[in-house]
């Protein structure tokens, strides 16, 4: 008995993808730290409400693929059976319902909260139809910094990271297609990853400033995806799927960057996310 809750229990965190949600807190805190740049109690409800969220889009995903899954992706916890596809269902619109309540019991904007909504319910509705859903999951992302910041703070420098996160998340597929098929996404892909560092290295040039943690957090970041592209190349098995897990955790840097730039030292402690994502997609797969 205890055996099969457990399993239960594991099954419910691989479809959730729970080893990516720190990705998701770390968006947005430095969504909300680059608008305020302090941090009050309406921040825990957030990262509630945002974690609810994504989980409930990630059930969804399954829920929807299901018939793919079973053919391509054996191992997803409705494919194989771990959970059945009635009660991933019904885990989908729980998470989906409370989590977008929380969130505007936070303050965060209504339009914002049902553009993220929207946005995760037409993405898993088309991703396996059209390639430029990927921009759409890219908006996903760039609502999380909207939502923790501008409808709560003043600051419209988080419009321009909020957009450089969400190309950097489409740019995470491309990369990943370009290298499994051989096409030029991959050029394409590779762009959009590396354009957080460039408005980082253009940030420091119009404001005539640098910093310690923005040098750090902008080294740090340019390490990590020159290691994700070796591993991406290598002969390793799984090494596409483990490269795509790798630029998600890097997301962490990316939020490290945004309020390095903004408040200062503080952005270095977003680089502690990273090996927590690391180790947790180890034990869960992210992808």
């Amino acid at each position: 008995m205890v055996l099969s809750v457990n399993r239960k229990i594991i099954a419910v965190l691989e479809l959730c993808r729970i080893s990516n949600l720190p990705t998701v807190i770390s968006n947005c805190a430095a969504g909300y730290l680059i608008s305020k740049d302090y941090l009050n109690w309406d921040l825990a409800l957030i990262f509630i409400g945002a974690s609810l969220l994504y989980s409930g889009g990630m059930a969804m995903n399954d829920v929807i693929d299901l018939r793919y899954d079973k053919q391509y992706k054996t191992d997803r916890p409705i494919a194989r059976s771990a959970i059945s596809h009635r009660f991933a269902l019904v885990l989908t619109l729980f998470f989906l319902f409370v989590g977008t309540l929380i969130l505007l019991f936070s303050g965060s904007s209504i339009p914002f909260v049902g553009a993220l909504l929207l946005s995760i319910t037409i993405y898993n509705f088309i991703h396996k139809k059209t390639s430029s859903a990927i921009f759409v999951m890219g908006l996903c992302r760039s609502l999380l910094y909207l939502i923790a910041g501008y409808s709560l703070g003043q600051n419209n420098d988080i419009l321009i990271w909020a957009i450089i996160l969400g190309l950097y998340t489409a740019g995470i597929t491309l990369v990943a297609r370009g290298e499994d098929s051989g096409n030029e996404s991959g050029i394409c892909g590779l762009i959009l990853v590396a354009l957080p560092f460039f408005l980082s290295l253009y940030f420091i040039i119009v404001n005539s400033f640098i910093s310690i943690p923005i040098v750090i957090s902008s080294l740090l970041f340019l390490f990590w995806i020159a290691y994700c592209f070796r591993v991406i190349k290598s002969k390793i098995e799984g090494r596409i799927g483990k490269s795509v897990s790798l630029m998600i955790a890097g997301m962490c840097l990316i939020d490290s960057m945004a309020v390095s730039h903004a408040i200062g030292f503080s952005g270095l402690y977003f680089v502690i996310f990273l090996p927590f994502v690391v180790l947790f997609q180890r034990k869960i797969s992210g992808t």
